[in-house]
């Protein structure tokens, strides 16, 4: 069985309100059921919720990598932080209540500054052996 709204891919699981297939991506879960993009609002109106926010821990991780890579092994480090940080910026786009879009940009932009002072500094030791 295909998801409905993705042929290429296989149906997840059946939507509680309409009972079409659907892939993992296209089903969100309210009150313990699955629910289609169009039978979210009847879904939420028949099981009110506050969803409160919570922090992407993926975020976090890639900043952590991208400022210790600042400090070590940057040219490693870096490419790290900046593919978990791209990461977390998907994750976070796909669902509303996460946040951290800022510490994955901040990861991002440190990462990069790692990766660059880290390649400096080896072109420079290479260039002037005399200087280190």
């Amino acid at each position: 069985m295909q998801c409905k709204n993705h042929p290429d891919v296989s149906a997840f699981d059946n939507c509680a309100g309409c009972a079409q297939p659907y892939c993992a991506f296209c089903l969100l879960v309210i009150a313990g059921k699955r629910y289609c993009s169009e039978c979210v609002p009847a879904a939420r109106k028949e099981h009110p919720i506050v969803e409160e926010s919570r922090p992407c821990e993926l975020a976090d991780e890639a900043l952590k990598c991208a400022i210790t890579g600042v400090f070590f092994f940057g040219f490693v480090v870096g490419v790290v932080a900046i593919y978990k940080a791209i990461k977390a910026r998907e994750i976070i786009a796909y669902n509303p209540h996460l946040t951290g879009s800022g510490k994955a940009i901040a990861a991002i932009v440190i990462g990069v500054f790692a990766i660059v002072v880290w390649v400096l500094a080896f072109i420079l030791k290479i260039t002037h052996p005399w200087s280190a």
